[in-house]
């Protein structure tokens, strides 16, 4: 028996709402899949509950997902054999958008005090009018499980009308069929299909089976519906791990290491997250996106889940799953509230106790892990606050005494002194020029170990950190403050400018806007002088860093610091005495000038006037 069809209305302003929903809500075709898909599994589970406690609904028959593609017809149909839907129901359901029969489920399981409600994905009601995307006309054909009254079939073109029409022989659970648009034809193949539900839906509770007439694909679920992330690490291999690792971050690589984090409590979610075992240039890009992807009741919401995690984690890859993330009606972006950012939260610290035991434990692949993402935890001193205490304690450094291999710089000042108030270091490009440069000069009969920075990052997180553990982090390229030295040094420093007073107003005339000063440092042991910067100033590196980000930081002008007791300085101090009228002096001065350049890692300004200089001064002319 079947009836006429009747031609309903839809109940809200649809034109409007089904224009919205169809071509602006979801931001790719691609999305109808997940959502027919999680609609199917909605009733599944309805029907699978409801047979607790409604004996007639109990049957053998297996609950499953079909996918059948039809190329002779232009027709995708996706089938469940779940609860289904009643005439009533059909037209409620299907003819009023944004609603959400899963949402009123729930609800009317809680106000009958169940504890044993289901968690279902469909709670928006408007995952449906995806199809309309990629369809020209949509049918839906459901019969109610264990009723006796024939089925419905609700048809629709997506504008303002649909029709119900009563029909037999349909069979329990729910169909619907997709007349595709004629540049929708990607769907219709086989391998697309696969690919979208391993993609998406790749974990739901129910098998999902695509038929295409394939010999191979007959009786074989696509989906894996056990997520990995949700079984406890005992019965896990850890080619199990791998492989996943691989599916998900195309990276052909084993992971350098893995955590598994289950967090309870007010807000409960799952996590998997992998290191890479290597760094790519991506990874350090503005816009590159985060490796984690969010799953909500285990289907695939987004790929790149930026908000779960801080910018200088992006690296991180993985899979995370809460039922309690609140997303936006289309699932596509995650709204900024409370759970959020309780997530964020101890997902964060969660991972930085990681790396903190990766680092405890296994020193030689922490080392390994800092080498290829040390510049990204920096990143986040300079960028969290929150945070900056626990990042440092993961830094690790070069030292003027480490020779090839890095050192906790935890361990390292744990181990220092405790009248030592003060840590020094000095930034460059070569870490191995650093560790012979003359800057190390004042520190080094004090057989102090002085950190070496050779990273672009590096200015911006030592400005940011200022000290470390209550120790005071002090540039040796800096202009040493004179209540930092000592007794003897001030003696010394103050008797070599009354001795050479003249001397120093003379090499400043000559250098003139070329430095900001010329003074003498009792620093300097070995060399007959350095080119420093005003305590104040950015630094060199600080400069070539905003440069890359298109952002110009004026040149600042040097101090030049002189050896009081080098014997340059007494050559010099003839000259002045005896020659200052003449060309020798005036030599001497640029050349002290350029070899100070060239000591702090630079290049004389006049390349081919140093050269000649140089030449004179070995041939005595």
């Amino acid at each position: 028996m079947s009836e006429r069809a009747r031609k309903l209305k839809f109940k809200t302003e649809t034109k409007k709402i089904l224009d919205i929903v169809i071509n602006s809500l979801y931001s790719h075709p691609d999305i109808f899949l997940r959502e027919l898909i999680s609609n199917s599994s909605d009733a599944l589970d309805k029907l699978r509950f409801l047979k607790l406690t409604s004996p007639e609904l109990a049957s053998d028959r297996e609950l499953r997902i079909d996918i059948i593609p039809d190329k002779g017809t232009r027709t995708l149909t996706v089938r469940d054999n779940g609860i289904g839907m009643t005439d009533d129901e059909m037209a409620t359901e299907l003819g009023t958008i944004a609603h959400s029969s899963s949402r009123g489920f729930i609800e009317a399981m809680k106000m009958s005090d169940n504890e044993k409600t289901p968690e279902l994905i469909g709670q928006f009601g408007v995952g449906f009018y995806s199809t309309f995307m990629v369809a020209d006309r949509v049918e839906v054909l459901s019969r109610k499980s264990g009723s006796d009254e024939p089925g419905q079939r609700w048809s629709s073109t997506g504008h303002d009308t649909f029709s119900l029409k009563q029909e037999d022989n349909i069979p329990e659970g729910t169909s619907v069929t997709l007349h595709l648009k004629e540049e929708m034809s990607e769907y219709l193949d086989g391998y697309r299909l696969r690919e979208l539900v391993r993609k998406y839906s790749d974990f739901i509770s129910y098998p999902v089976y695509i038929e295409t007439g394939e010999e191979e694909e007959k009786g074989k679920p696509v989906n894996t519906q056990k997520p990995i992330w949700t079984r406890s690490e005992d019965e896990v291999k850890d080619e199990e791990y791998n492989e996943f690792y691989n599916h998900l971050s195309f990276d052909i690589q084993k992971p350098l290491s893995r955590l598994v984090f289950h967090a309870e409590g007010t807000t409960e979610f799952y996590s998997l997250l992998f290191l890479p075992s290597t760094r790519t240039m991506e990874m350090l890009m503005p816009d590159y996106k985060t490796g984690i992807r969010l799953y909500v009741k285990k289907v695939m919401i987004m790929e790149e889940a930026d908000e779960l995690l801080p910018r200088y984690l992006r690296f991180i890859k993985g899979v995370v799953e809460s039922g309690d993330l609140p997303l936006n009606i289309s699932r596509e972006t995650l709204q900024e509230n409370r759970t959020v950012r309780v997530i964020r939260k101890a997902l964060t610290a969660k991972v930085l106790s990681w790396f903190s035991d990766v680092l405890e434990n296994d020193p030689e692949q922490y080392g390994k892990f800092f080498m290829n993402f040390g510049d990204l935890l920096k990143e986040g001193i300079y960028s969290d606050v929150q945070h900056r205490e626990k990042l440092a304690d993961l830094l690790m450094v070069w030292t003027s005494k480490s020779g090839d291999e890095q050192k906790s710089l935890r361990k390292l000042v744990e181990n220092l002194p405790e009248d030592i108030d003060r840590i020094f270091y000095i930034t460059g490009s070569d870490r191995k020029e650093l560790a012979s440069s003359p800057y190390l000069e004042s520190v080094g009969k004090a057989d102090v170990e002085v950190l070496l920075f050779d990273s672009p990052v590096d200015e911006f997180m030592l400005q940011s950190l200022g000290e470390y553990k209550g120790k005071k982090l002090v540039s040796l390229l800096r202009e040493v403050d004179i209540e930092d030295l000592t007794e003897e040094e001030k003696a010394e420093k103050k008797n070599a400018e009354e001795t050479y007073a003249g001397l120093l107003e003379y090499i400043k005339d000559q250098l003139g806007d070329r430095v900001e000063a010329v003074r003498f440092s009792p620093r300097l042991k070995d060399s007959p002088c350095i080119l420093v910067s005003d305590k104040n100033d950015p630094g060199d590196m600080f400069r070539q860093m905003m440069k890359t980000m298109n952002q110009e930081i004026p040149e600042a002008k040097k101090i030049l610091e002189l050896n009081p007791v080098h014997p340059l300085i007494s050559i010099l101090q003839e000259l002045y005495d005896k020659e200052r009228s003449g060309d020798k002096l005036k030599n001497y001065v640029n050349i002290l000038f350029d070899l100070g350049q060239i000591m702090a890692g630079g290049r004389p300004g006049d390349p081919v006037t140093f050269g000649k200089r140089i030449t004179d001064l070995l041939s005595g002319t």
